[in-house]
């Protein structure tokens, strides 16, 4: 086992593009943060790199704080144990810094033993994919692009999302400054019921090759149960399909088995796990 380091994230992208395409959907997180600093020199704290084995790919990573280390591996890569340890070694012996790991939850559970640190789960999640929209039973109001003026809505929302998924306080100032960009390029969808109020949110997040992914969905506790999400989410893959995307992806609380079935319902079917693990 060897481990190689790439000058820029956009390498690890070019180097090892015949993955990215097999594995889009699994390995978004990590290609999305590479496409993010494509052409930035890679530091410590900006690291992607693989683990092969005779010239071949076993696992990929990367490492941008203040985010958790990212792993990849396709689903029968032999020798993957190895490799965890291999990178996890490397880690340690040469006092690079990370927060945590995230990845398909075998792959985090074998580094975090490799590693030997105290970690914490964050998240467990499922990613889903939708290639055919299922039409669901109507409801009473309209989905449409969220305007300006819904800004204060959906921080609030958004802090609200944050508390009730992952149990953190939100930084709401960091949210504002990322809505007013969402909202800037029209990215987010509110439905409103027959009198006009907000009642379910949901916007597009990355954009990936052939698909792309739906986030930030969320109903507050006294509108659900009502199809308002189901027809949010529809909505927004409706859109995504007709403009050419060949599938949506969104990932999904495993600990919320009600969202696991309102997404069956309307074609999205479980590809992979997915957990986030923090050091601690």
């Amino acid at each position: 086992m060897a481990i190689k380091l790439y000058p820029t994230p956009g390498d690890l992208l070019r180097d090892n593009s015949a993955f990215f395409e097999k594995y889009e959907v699994q390995a978004q997180l990590n290609r999305g943060n590479a496409a993010a600093h494509m052409d930035e020199p890679c530091t410590p704290a900006l690291l992607f790199g693989r683990v092969e084995l005779s010239g071949k790919p076993v696992l990929l990573f990367g490492n941008t704080l203040p985010r958790h280390l990212c792993l990849n591996a396709a689903p029968d890569a032999a020798g993957i144990d190895k490799a965890i340890t291999e990178l996890a070694g490397y880690l340690r012996e040469n006092s690079i810094e990370i927060t945590g790991v995230t990845g398909r939850d075998s792959l985090c559970r074998a580094f975090m033993k490799a590693y030997d640190g105290e970690f914490r789960l964050r998240e467990a999640l499922d990613i889903m994919v939708l290639e055919t929209l299922i039409v669901p039973p109507p409801c009473p109001g309209t989905v449409q692009k969220a305007a300006m003026s819904d800004l204060d809505l959906i921080v609030d929302w958004k802090c609200a999302l944050i508390r009730e998924a992952i149990g953190e306080e939100p930084v709401p100032e960091q949210l504002r400054e990322t809505t007013l960009d969402q909202l800037k390029r029209s990215v987010v969808w509110l439905m409103r019921d027959p009198s006009g109020e907000p009642v379910s949110m949901a916007n597009s997040g990355r954009m990936l090759e052939r698909g792309a992914c739906v986030s930030g969905v969320y109903t507050p506790p006294e509108h659900r149960g009502k199809g308002y999400c189901q027809n949010t989410v529809a909505a927004l893959c409706r859109e995504l399909l007709a403009c050419g995307k060949s599938y949506v992806t969104l990932f999904v609380d495993k600990k919320n088995p009600i969202s696991n079935r309102v997404y069956r319902k309307i074609g999205f079917d479980i590809l992979e796990d997915s957990s986030d693990y923090r050091l601690v």
